[in-house]
Parts: C-alpha cells; sequence; structure tokens
C-alpha cells in the first residue's frame, strides 16, 4: 500500500492519521527550538556578567600631581548629549563611572576620546582605561590613564583629565596659575597671527623640577600646526616649534647650514638684546628617508657664555626651515644671574688629570667594563644646572671639568646616553657622577 501513486515502497496511512503524525511532528520540533533557545539565551546572560566584571576601573588612585609629557590644547565646543557607547569596540577599559556620572551635559564617550587622542596620538601612546569622575574641583572630568609606547612598553602609565562637558583639559591644581586657560589661549594666538588654526588647546604642566606652564598646541583638522610652552605666571612663551609638512617640498635644502645659522643668531638677538652666545652644536635634520628625501631643518643649540666659557645648561635651541629660513623652533634656557658664577675663570687642574680622575671612578664603579672604557669628550665649562625654583648665591656656580665616556655595554644600548664625570677645574674633586647600567 501506498501514500501517494509516486511511493509504491512507501506504508499506506488513512489521512487522518497522516494528520495527526504530521501534527506530533511539528510539535517535536518545536519543543527542540524552545531548548535551543533557551541555551543560547542563558549563554548570553552569563557572557554580560562577566564582561561586566571584567570592566570595573583600576584600583590604583591617579598622581597627586599628574604630568603630561607633551604639550596640550584647549577650548572645545561641548556635543551634545548621546549614548556614551564608543563606535568601535574599544581596546581599553572602561570604568563602571561612564555609566554612574553621565548625563546630558557630559560629552559621548567616542568625542572625549577623539580629544585625548590629538594629545596622544595612538600610534605613540596606548590608552589604558577611561572613567568619568568627580572627585575634583566639584566637576565632572573624564580620567584617562595613558601608557607611552604600546602595552608592552617598560614605561609606567600615567593619569590625565578632560573636563567632561567642554572637553577642555584639565589638570589638577590649574586654577593657582595666575594666566588663566582662557588668557593663556588668546596670549598664544597673539604670539603667531600667522597661524589660523581651527583650536587652540592649553593644558597646565605642574612639576617639581620645571616652571610651571601652559603647555599649547594649535590644531586643524586632526594635525597639530604648533605646539609651545608657556610660563603660567607670566605669559612668556619660552618654547615652541612648527610642524613642517611634507608635501610640495623639495628633496634637498635650499640654503646651507651657514647661511641657516646666521638666521638663528639673528632671530636670538631679536628676542632677547645682545646676548654673549657661542654655537656649541649645529645639525642637518631632514624630514624623508634616504630612499625618499626631504628637505628639513637645521637645529643649532648655542651655549651661554661667561667669561669666555660656556654654561652647560644656559642657552638657546633654534631651529630653522631649510627651504624657506624661516624659524621652525625656539628654546630658551636663561635662567642664573650673572654674579652667580665664580669670580674664578682660570681652570688649574689640566684635561689629562681629570680624564683620569673620571676614568679612576669609572673603573670603581664597573671594575667589569675597564676594557670597553672609552673618552667620548672632554670639554671645560660652567656647572650651570640647577634646581628649579633655587636661585644660586653669589659665585656658587664653579667652573668644571665636563667629562663624557661610554662602555660596551652602554654602546650596545641604542637608547642609552654616554656616562658623565664633571670635575671640579680648581680642585681636580668628582664633584658629579652619572654612570648607569
Amino acid at each position: 500500500m501506498s501514500t501517494s501513486p509516486d511511493d509504491p515502497e512507501a506504508t499506506y496511512l488513512p489521512e487522518r492519521y497522516r494528520q495527526q503524525v504530521k501534527a506530533k511532528k511539528q510539535r517535536r520540533l518545536y519543543k527542540k527550538l524552545g531548548t535551543a533557545v533557551g541555551v543560547i539565551v542563558l549563554f548570553i546572560v552569563g557572557y554580560l556578567l562577566i564582561s561586566g566584571m571584567l570592566l570595573a576601573p583600576l584600583s590604583s588612585p591617579p598622581p597627586a600631581n599628574p604630568v603630561t609629557p607633551i604639550p596640550a590644547m584647549g577650548v572645545q565646543t561641548p556635543a551634545p548629549g548621546a549614548n556614551v557607547t564608543a563606535a568601535v569596540t574599544p581596546g581599553y577599559s572602561i570604568g563602571s563611572g561612564i555609566s554612574a556620572l553621565h548625563s546630558k551635559e557630559v560629552l559621548p564617550l567616542d568625542t572625549a576620546v577623539s580629544f585625548i587622542r590629538e594629545e596622544y596620538p595612538a600610534d605613540t601612546w596606548t590608552l589604558v582605561s577611561v572613567n568619568l569622575t568627580d572627585r575634583y574641583s566639584g566637576r565632572t572630568l573624564y580620567e584617562f590613564v595613558i601608557l607611552p609606547g604600546d602595552r608592552s612598553s617598560a614605561e609606567t602609565p600615567f593619569t590625565v583629565f578632560e573636563d567632561a562637558v567642554t572637553g577642555d583639559p584639565f589638570t589638577r591644581g590649574q586654577e593657582s596659575a595666575r594666566i588663566t586657560q582662557k588668557q593663556a589661549q588668546d596670549l598664544a594666538r597673539k604670539a603667531f597671527p600667522e597661524i589660523q588654526p581651527e583650536l587652540v588647546r592649553v593644558r597646565y604642566s605642574t612639576s617639581p623640577d620645571t616652571v610651571r606652564a601652559w603647555n599649547f598646541m594649535f590644531v586643524k583638522g586632526t594635525s597639530p600646526l604648533l605646539t609651545g610652552s608657556m610660563d603660567a605666571d607670566t605669559g612668556l612663551i619660552p618654547s615652541f616649534a612648527y610642524t613642517i609638512q611634507k608635501m610640495g617640498r623639495p628633496a634637498n635644502p635650499v640654503l646651507d647650514m651657514p647661511a641657516a645659522q646666521k638666521i638663528a643668531k639673528r632671530y636670538i638677538s631679536d628676542q632677547n638684546g645682545p646676548v654673549a652666545v657661542n654655537m656649541s652644536t649645529g645639525r642637518y635634520s631632514p624630514l624623508g628617508s634616504p630612499s625618499d628625501p626631504v628637505a628639513g631643518q637645521y637645529l643649532f643649540i648655542f651655549s651661554r657664555v661667561v667669561n669666555d666659557i660656556p654654561c652647560d645648561k644656559d642657552g638657546f635651541l633654534v631651529g630653522v626651515d631649510a627651504v624657506k629660513g624661516e624659524i621652525t623652533a625656539y628654546e630658551r634656557h636663561w635662567d642664573s644671574p650673572d654674579n652667580a658664577f665664580s669670580v674664578t675663570s682660570e681652570p688649574l687642574v689640566l684635561k689629562r688629570e681629570a680624564t683620569f680622575s673620571a676614568l679612576l671612578r669609572a673603573k670603581e664603579t664597573y671594575p667589569e667594563s675597564v676594557s670597553g672604557l672609552r673618552i667620548v669628550s672632554a670639554d671645560i665649562r660652567w656647572k650651570d644646572q640647577h634646581a628649579y625654583g633655587v636661585t644660586p648665591r653669589l659665585g656658587s656656580i664653579p667652573l668644571a671639568w665636563k667629562v663624557t665616556f661610554d662602555d660596551d655595554s652602554i654602546r650596545a644600548n641604542r637608547s642609552a646616553q654616554p656616562a658623565v664625570a664633571w670635575v671640579d677645574a680648581q680642585t681636580g674633586s668628582i664633584i658629579d657622577f652619572e654612570y648607569r647600567h
């Protein structure tokens, strides 16, 4: 018997029985589907619970006075309140404060991240975590933990803040600066009227080792046009650097180094009046690679000169465009009063005696490296480096031999700096020594 004329081998069933069998099969299918859906729902719920645990904020508190390692930037127009979920899956942890403190006035998370990336680009800085906090200054802040380099870096992470409503960079203690954040923006614009940025971002920087400053950045689109530093008490700008655009530049310099040096020295005089300086270092820095050369800039270091002897710290760094002859960078260090230098300017200790003393101390420090020791340079200088906020006493800056040297271990490490020994030019005693492996 058959259920259809096309299948003579199938068992025949009356029509009513075939309908009952068909209904039973459908009920069994629905049960299987319901069980599968239940399993999937349980899996999703478990995943969300685990993810919530992993997204807990970092337990360690931020440093008391976080230092911003690069120049920072200024006022942003608040974006309308929106969902705080980032547009893409982030590579950083998101603290619980993001949901707890969010309101219509708070910038969306992806907007806040885009602002911080203007200061700390993704190719050189890793964003570790982000959270919202209201612990400081009665305002809501985005709190970013940032690591120099990638996650394998041995560097120490640091914390920076951003106003969660305005998008302005924020540093604890900035309210005490004589120059306000808005004034710093205005002064920076006036100092460089030829630049028309879309915005100027400024971040307060405070450290025991440096002057309190507003670091500023001129931005157009996502590109920085200029970075600089401004004294937060006086409004003076001791340093700045332009971003040189590669497009349209020739492969080789148009100016030679002597012409660029004259431009640099004239700029120092224009900014500071007649000062006694001597060029100690000059080099050409190209923009392109050897296979694709692009003309860059000349960089000059001019040392302050006192009684015909150069200072180790005080002086100027000046950059000059190798194509247009324009100033591309400037740094001024001039902190020691004239009467702080020793009245004795004739060294009693000879150069060979100073280098011998330095090598003797080096052998005592790392005896196993004796065979690889090499003198790099030995020059007579004023040892004028001193702590920020300290005014050197009358005649307290000594004349000394600055002896730099290295060994096999230092030469094998590209990031290592040569060791330095300072030998008093009058007594021959070592007054400072820095030699590390």
